[in-house]
């Protein structure tokens, strides 16, 4: 994967690995939204539980960010991805605070 400061080069396995990830997630939780009408929240949050889980998403979505991450873990280093990445909004617990 070739890396410029300002292009990174992905082979087109791996961006439609990602992209399939990224499809099932956005899909399935457009569906599950879609279903939520007639469901408690009991029942939808069971719904994005039992998704979550069967599917595999978080092992997915971590495959997809190592993929993405590579270039940059080799030219970059820590210190920038991390500057980057400032600002993502983060879970949080409410609850806790």
């Amino acid at each position: 994967m070739p890396i410029t400061k300002n292009k990174i080069t992905y082979s087109r396995k791996k961006i439609i690995t990602v992209l399939k990830t990224l499809n099932e997630l956005v899909v399935s939780l457009d569906q599950i939204g879609s279903a939520s009408y007639d469901m408690t929240k009991t029942q939808n949050d069971a719904a994005l539980s039992d998704f979550i889980n069967r599917h595999k998403i978080f092992k997915k979505i971590a495959q997809a960010r190592r993929i993405l991450s590579a270039p940059f873990d080799k030219k970059l280093g820590a210190d920038e991805m991390e500057r980057e990445m400032k600002g993502v909004k983060y879970w949080n617990d409410l609850k806790k605070k």
